[in-house]
C-alpha cells in the first residue's frame, strides 16, 4: 500500500476525519521540513434522523465530507479516520519473546484469547511495547493489541472512499489524543510520571492513561515515545447521556435540550451557588444538579479505571488530566473534575504546537479537534 502511494502520488499531508455521532471534524497540518503550519480545520455537525438506515448514512457523510473539501479548496486525497466503541478491543498482554515473523504468523491465534468476537469478524493490529520483559524465570515481550470488527473498517472505508479521498489510516481515538499529547508535551522531564486523557463525546467517553519513558520497538528501528497509552477503555456515558436525563427531569422532547446543555454550567464555587439561589435562578440550579449527577456516573467509571491502573502495578502518580471532546465545554466541568479527583484538570489545545494557531476558535470546537488534529500528525512514511 505504502508503495503504490508514494508511487502514484506525491508525499503529502493527510486529511484528518474524525466522524462522530453529533459532528464531523477536520484537520490538516501541513508537515513539510522541521515546522508544523495548520492550513485548514473545521467543524461541520450532522442533523441526521437516528432511525435513518445505516446505507442512507453511509451515504450523507460521505457527501458531507467530500463537500466540505471541495468548499475548502483541499488539494490532499489522503484521509485518516478513526473509530471506537463495542466494535473496537484493546488490550495490553505478555507473550513468550519471539521475532517479528513469527509474531505476524502466530498474531491471530495468540488474539484469540484475549478478543470476545469470532477472530475472522475481526481486523488485528499490535505494537510491541516492550521486547525485552523477563518475568517468572521467562523472556516475554508486551504488546497492545487492538481488533476492530470488520464491518467497522469496511464502512469508515466506503466513507472515506465514496467522499472521492484515499484512506491511509484508520486509527483507535484514544491512540489518536496520544499522538496530540506527545505534540504537545515534548520530552518528559521526570521518571515516573502519567497523564490521563477524558474525551467526552456524544454518546460515549474514551478514558485513557499515557505513561512516559516506554521503549516502543518494530521491524525497522526502536523508538521511544515521551508517553504512551497503558489503559485505554470507552465507557457509554457522555453528552446524550446528560440529554436524556435532561428530558426525564425537566419533562421536555430530548431533541430540545442540546441549547440547553450548551447554556448550563455547573455550580461549583460556593459564591456561584448562593447567587443562584438569591436570583431564585431554577433553570441554572436544577441543570447544574442534573449534570454533575451524569458527571458523577462518569468520574465512577474514571475512578475504576485509575484503580485497575494501579492494580496492574504500575508505580507511578498521575500528574494531571486532559480534557477534550465536544460535550467536555459544558461551564466548570473542568473545575468540578478537579473537585472530586484530586488531580489538576486542563483542556488539550490541539493547536498549541503550531506558530500559526488561530485565535477566537469556540471553545466547544476547539475540544472537540483532539481527535482529528492527532490523526493529520500521522505520518505516511510511518504507516
Amino acid at each position: 500500500m505504502k508503495k503504490y502511494l508514494r508511487t502514484f502520488f506525491p508525499e503529502d499531508s493527510i486529511l484528518g476525519i474524525d466522524i462522530g455521532n453529533y459532528a464531523i471534524k477536520f484537520v490538516l497540518f501541513d508537515k513539510t521540513g522541521e515546522n508544523i503550519s495548520l492550513k485548514n480545520f473545521g467543524y461541520l455537525p450532522l442533523n441526521i434522523p437516528q432511525d435513518i438506515e445505516p446505507a442512507e448514512r453511509k451515504t450523507i457523510i460521505s457527501g458531507e465530507i467530500s463537500k466540505y473539501v471541495k468548499k475548502e479548496g483541499i488539494k490532499t486525497k489522503y484521509a485518516a479516520t478513526s473509530v471506537s466503541g463495542n466494535s473496537v478491543i484493546t488490550r495490553y498482554i505478555k507473550l513468550p519473546k519471539i521475532d517479528k515473523k513469527e509474531l505476524d504468523l502466530r498474531i491471530s491465534s495468540e488474539a484469540e484469547a484475549f478478543i470476545p468476537f469470532d477472530i475472522n469478524d475481526v481486523a488485528l493490529s499490535y505494537f510491541i511495547i516492550n521486547d525485552d520483559v523477563f518475568e517468572d524465570g521467562q523472556s516475554r515481550m508486551e504488546l497492545v493489541l487492538v481488533a476492530v470488527k470488520k464491518e467497522l473498517i469496511d464502512e469508515r472505508t466506503e466513507i472515506i472512499t465514496t467522499a472521492g479521498l484515499i484512506p491511509v489510516l484508520i486509527d483507535v481515538d484514544s491512540f489518536a489524543i496520544e499522538n496530540v499529547v506527545n505534540f504537545i508535551e515534548g520530552r518528559p522531564s521526570e521518571n515516573n510520571r502519567s497523564i490521563m486523557v477524558i474525551n467526552i463525546g456524544q454518546r460515549l467517553t474514551n478514558i485513557s492513561i499515557l505513561v512516559n519513558n516506554i521503549s516502543i520497538s518494530n521491524d525497522k528501528k526502536e523508538q521511544s515515545f515521551p508517553f504512551y497509552s497503558k489503559l485505554v477503555r470507552d465507557v457509554f456515558v457522555g453528552g446524550y447521556s446528560i440529554d436524556r436525563m435532561i428530558s426525564k427531569k425537566m419533562n421536555l422532547d430530548i431533541h430540545n435540550v442540546d441549547e440547553i446543555k450548551k447554556s448550563a454550567k455547573i455550580l461549583v464555587d460556593d459564591d456561584d451557588k448562593l447567587d443562584a439561589i438569591k436570583n431564585y435562578d431554577k433553570f441554572t440550579i436544577s441543570t447544574s444538579r442534573i449534570i454533575s449527577g451524569v458527571v458523577k456516573e462518569l468520574i465512577n467509571d474514571i475512578n475504576r479505571s485509575i484503580d485497575f491502573f494501579i492494580s496492574s502495578g504500575m508505580d507511578v502518580s498521575i500528574s494531571k488530566i486532559y480534557l477534550c471532546g465536544g460535550c467536555s465545554s459544558i461551564k466548570n466541568l473542568d473545575k468540578f473534575m478537579f473537585n472530586e479527583l484530586k488531580i489538576p484538570v486542563e483542556y488539550i489545545n490541539p493547536f498549541k504546537f503550531v506558530k500559526n494557531r488561530p485565535d477566537n476558535i469556540p471553545e466547544y470546537m476547539l475540544n472537540s479537534l483532539a481527535v482529528a488534529a492527532g490523526l493529520s500528525l500521522r505520518s505516511i512514511k510511518d504507516l
